[in-house]
């Protein structure tokens, strides 16, 4: 899955929902490659990644089991063994914070001062440890959802990468 052509189909692909055309597939990655709209593809690029595809790219995917070709009608999709097929937008690490480590921080802090606060050490009533917990949660919520809201706006319509899980191995960029 080291190749970004490969993972443009199974994006494509699990976008539509649907076996697509190879037509199609190939003007989308190019548009993706070159970083244009599909209407501006030129058919250089359409037919270098066409060729590309189903040359090399499809059958190295038809190899593993992931999708099928139908060189007669000339439609890609997913095989009837892709149902463990589970694709997962890549997170931007270098710029979004660590949502799963900030909620285990604040799970850990809880237990610690509902703990001290049962055994008598922390003079706080549970009421105002709860009121804490409750905050600090509430206020990772927003933070989460708005960081995914930005990550979102500034990811929206380009170019997909992502890591693949398929038959419980998983592939990443």
């Amino acid at each position: 899955m080291k190749n970004l052509r490969r993972r443009y189909v199974l994006y494509y692909l699990n976008e539509r929902g649907r076996p697509v055309e190879l037509g199609d597939l190939a003007e989308q990655v190019a548009a993706w490659e070159n970083n244009v709209a599909v209407e501006d593809v030129s058919p250089e690029q359409r037919k270098s990644v066409y060729s590309a595809l189903y040359q090399t790219h499809l059958p190295k995917l038809e190899d593993i089991g992931i999708v099928t070709y139908d060189r007669e009608s000339k439609r890609v999709s997913f095989s009837d063994c892709a149902n463990d097929f589970q694709l997962y937008l890549a997170n931007d690490s270098g710029t979004t914070i660590p949502w799963d480590r900030l909620y285990l921080l604040f799970s850990v802090l809880g237990t610690a001062l509902v703990g001290l606060a049962w055994l008598g050490v922390l003079t706080v009533s549970p009421l105002g440890v709860a009121t804490l917990l409750l905050v600090l949660f509430g206020t990772a919520a927003v933070g989460h959802v708005y960081d995914r809201y930005c990550w979102r706006q500034r990811f929206d319509g380009t170019t997909p990468d992502f890591a693949l899980e398929f038959d419980g191995q998983r592939w990443f960029r």
